[in-house]
């Protein structure tokens, strides 16, 4: 009964590592670039944060299944089953959540551009300075629509905060990170489908030993 526990846990593992490791992979090199085709940079954004929410939320669950599932197999092996394959793909899956540090250190922090710092600053600053003589000349009456009108002027003004160049160099870091979450995976993936075919081959291999003895 154990023995079948851990092939399940097995089988769970290796699965939920492979989709770990394509996910991750389709990310950084399919997903994530093709943002940077959108027509405006407000747009490309917003879908890149929106879709940085979604794919971490999956891709930290698959990382909690397969490293759990190995976890698992490991401990309620035999005692003389407790392959270290097992442990070892279950460092390299959870590995994955230091690739947030580890990251910086070979590739910097996403820099943003100072000149376009400056000039959003510019910007904004001649945007308050119109609002301002625009309410000045305002009848009383009118002041409450324009007050209401105020809301929607501040999301369209932050959306044209947005600099293409910081949030190409968001989107580049990203990638260059799950380029890194996709090679310890693949690593510990790779381990984990020889580990398994090395259980698998086991029993045909010891079995004429047996036979000899008996």
């Amino acid at each position: 009964m154990a023995s079948k526990k851990v092939s399940v846990l097995k089988f769970v593992g290796t699965i939920s590592l492979g989709l770990l490791t394509g996910t991750s992979f389709t990310i950084s090199t399919l997903t994530i670039p093709s943002l940077l085709e959108l027509p405006s940079a407000p747009a490309a954004a917003k879908a890149f944060r929106s879709l940085v929410s979604t794919a971490s939320t999956h891709l930290n669950v698959l990382t909690t299944i397969s490293g759990s599932a190995f976890l698992l197999a490991f401990t309620l092996s035999p005692r003389g089953f407790r392959h270290p394959y097992l442990l070892y793909s279950s460092l390299f899956c959870f590995g994955t959540r230091l690739t947030d540090y580890v990251t910086p250190s070979i590739f910097g922090e996403p820099t943003s551009s100072s000149s376009a710092a400056a000039q959003r600053k510019a910007l904004a600053q001649a945007r308050r300075e119109k609002r301002a003589a625009r309410r000045m000349e305002a009848s009383y009456e009118l002041l409450g629509d324009a007050h209401s009108d105020e809301g929607s002027a501040s999301g369209e003004e932050f959306d044209e905060d947005v600099n293409g160049e910081e949030v190409r160099s968001e989107v580049e870091y990203f990638v260059r990170n799950q380029l890194i979450q996709t090679a310890v995976s693949g690593i510990g993936f790779v381990m984990a489908v020889i580990g398994i075919w090395g259980d698998g081959s086991l029993p045909e291999a010891v079995s004429p030993t047996w036979a000899v003895n008996i």
